[in-house]
């Protein structure tokens, strides 16, 4: 009888550490009053990066294109967010951010992360694990 491989007990806390992370986010979203599938579009919308077009945002999210669609309406009534023209293609609609949705955006980052297990480590320990994860990762895509 074999006993467990050498990462199986890092994988189970990856896990752990994972399922915890998602447990703030589900917080983080009710406190703010969205429903999941909005806080997940408003995070895969990155003030900093070139807009997205649409239908590119619905391939992110694993959802149909009107799903994006009916989200969209809902970050829009709230002020959140607005359909634009992408810079380089005025055909292609893409979603932005407003100066409140890059702020609502930020408070549900920061409620995340304060709270995450992973705000017990140090600036060198997050360093340190976000060299070791990259590693990881980049070891899971060649394979």
């Amino acid at each position: 009888m074999s006993g467990p491989q050498p990462a199986q007990p890092l994988v189970e806390q990856v896990m752990v550490l994972a399922m915890a992370i998602v447990q703030e986010i589900k917080r983080a979203v009710r406190e703010l009053g969205f429903s999941e599938s909005v806080a997940h579009l408003l995070w895969e919308l990155d003030p900093a990066a070139e807009p997205v077009p649409l239908r590119q945002l619905a391939e992110r999210l694993h959802c149909d294109p009107s799903n994006v669609t009916l989200l969209s309406d809902q970050l829009e009534r709230r002020g959140l967010a607005e359909r634009k023209p992408h810079p380089a293609d005025g055909r292609v609609r893409t979603l932005v951010l407003t100066r409140e949705g890059v702020a609502v955006r930020r408070a549900l980052l920061e409620r995340v992360q304060e709270r995450s297990p992973l705000a017990a480590l140090d600036d060198a320990q997050q360093s340190e694990m976000r060299k070791l994860l990259a590693v990881a990762m980049a070891g899971h895509r060649r394979g």
